[in-house]
């Protein structure tokens, strides 16, 4: 197959085709003289293919693994068992690399930035910009340095190099504040174009702040500066759930959510690991998580409504206000100050947002308490975040594992195998091996950088 990181959107016409993404796959890298060229396509016919592609991303094959891992499920058959011993090899992300990021939700947003003007939909850009910064987010923090600089030119540069992390995160931050200033623009266009997201300018740029206190929070390892950073974010962020990016998928077998068509087509290889079980036990949220009426705890059960993550029509967000809240929590916390009134708010936007009834809320929150040490108040946070991310963010869970150390989970007993010698909860993914082939070069490149090709090799955000 030819490789490249940017190919002709040949057939982004067909709208309702597109839509149903049942594959995530977009076409060829080779022209069709037939078809009409990609520079007639305007980009309200991109940016919700863009956007169905970039809320899928986080909770389809990247998802599984993260949740795997972090022990929200378990692999009970094919290959989810495997990956719950952390057998995780070069295959099992080359589709997220390919479909899912590069040639997917990546390639579109940078179309539809080349596509737009200061004079002609400045507003649409920011919003790519900001898809494009949580995209590269997924990337970076999946496996630490990736193409970026040099992709998306197609035929100009076959073999992109891999920037490092640290400077993929510059870039981050950087697409966020051009969104920022582009969403405060006067766009001629007067709207966002063909977005599926109820928001407006100043709704996106709170999500946009919000990213940013995100990745800010994940640089506590690397820069003395980040809780400050990311409370100086936050302060221009969401207000409340109601200001959250919110996708709606659709209630059908082709365009449902990824975890409900995950359990729809494959109903007997993941359930709900046990320590996720243990942990929710008592608490107001376990039935709509798990479904524990079988021999099996499961995520996902045909005639279980309850479950809120796991319907066809079940939404993903782009962030969530509640996780907002905790990383507000978590920088109080390492700048001196008392976060328990925002680690409430978070757990309290969750259950909100879920459906708990406001009794239960109230008993809940009302035993929780910081206060302790800074670092057994770091561990109260990051547990209850990682019970409010479940269905929705599970890539979020894995990297506060990695630079916090919680939950506190034990790793596989049966995870120490040739892509894991030392049997750790993973700390990276493999490259996948179209770029071995494809690229080999500056694979190899990125592979020396890095230190070495194995799932216990630290990435740079997350190194001691």
């Amino acid at each position: 197959m030819k490789r490249t990181y940017k190919i002709n959107k040949t057939f982004i016409l067909m709208i309702t085709a597109a839509m149903m993404l049942v594959s995530c796959e977009y076409g060829s890298t080779n022209q069709d003289p037939t078809r009409p060229s990609g520079d007639i396509v305007p980009v309200k016919a991109v940016m919700p293919i863009m956007q169905t592609q970039s809320h899928r991303n986080p909770i389809a094959g990247l998802g599984r693994l993260s949740g795997i891992v972090m022990q929200q499920w378990a692999g009970i058959d094919a290959q989810q068992l495997g990956y719950t011993s952390y057998v995780i090899d070069e295959n099992d992300l080359n589709n997220f690399w390919n479909t899912g990021i590069y040639v997917g939700s990546m390639r579109d947003c940078v179309d539809i930035i080349n596509r737009t003007s200061d004079e002609e939909g400045v507003n649409s850009r920011g919003v790519a910009k900001i898809y494009l910064a949580a995209n590269l987010g997924l990337a970076t923090n999946s496996w630490g340095d990736v193409p970026f600089s040099e992709a998306f030119q197609g035929e100009e540069n076959l073999f992109p190099k891999y920037d490092s992390q640290e400077s993929i995160y510059g870039d981050i931050f950087r697409l966020l504040d051009e969104a920022v200033a582009d969403l405060n623009a006067t766009d001629p266009l007067g709207s966002i174009q063909g977005s599926l997201i109820d928001l407006d300018n100043d709704g996106w740029i709170k999500v946009a702040y919000a990213l940013k206190a995100r990745y800010y929070i994940q640089l506590t390892k690397r820069d003395p500066q980040a809780a400050t950073n990311a409370l100086t974010a936050i302060a221009n962020a969401m207000g409340s759930n109601a200001d959250q990016a919110e996708f709606n998928f659709d209630n059908t077998i082709n365009g449902g959510n990824p975890i409900a068509l995950f359990g729809t087509g494959r109903p007997n290889t993941m359930a709900i690991d046990p320590y996720f079980v243990t942990l929710m036990t008592g608490d107001p949220r376990y039935n709509l998580y798990i479904d524990s009426s079988g021999a099996n705890d499961l995520f996902w059960k045909d005639d279980n409504s309850d479950l809120f993550w796991a319907q066809n029509e079940s939404p993903s967000l782009l962030m969530t206000y509640a996780e907002q809240k905790f990383i507000e929590a978590e920088a109080l916390e390492r700048t001196g100050g008392d976060g328990t009134t925002a680690l409430i708010a978070g757990v309290t936007a969750n259950m909100e947002y879920l459906g708990v009834d406001a009794a239960d809320i109230a008993t809940y929150t009302g035993a929780l308490a910081l206060g302790g040490t800074l670092e057994a108040d770091i561990e109260t946070i990051i547990v209850e975040k990682y019970k409010a991310m479940y269905g929705n963010t599970p890539v979020e869970a894995w990297n506060d594992y990695r630079r916090t150390g919680y939950p506190d989970i034990t790793p596989n007993a049966n995870g120490a195998n040739g892509f894991n010698p030392s049997g750790v909860v993973p700390r990276r993914w493999l490259y996948p091996i179209d770029e071995r082939v494809s690229n080999p070069d500056s694979y190899q490149a990125a592979i020396s950088a890095q230190g070495g090709h194995l799932l216990d090799v630290d990435i740079w955000a997350y190194k001691d």
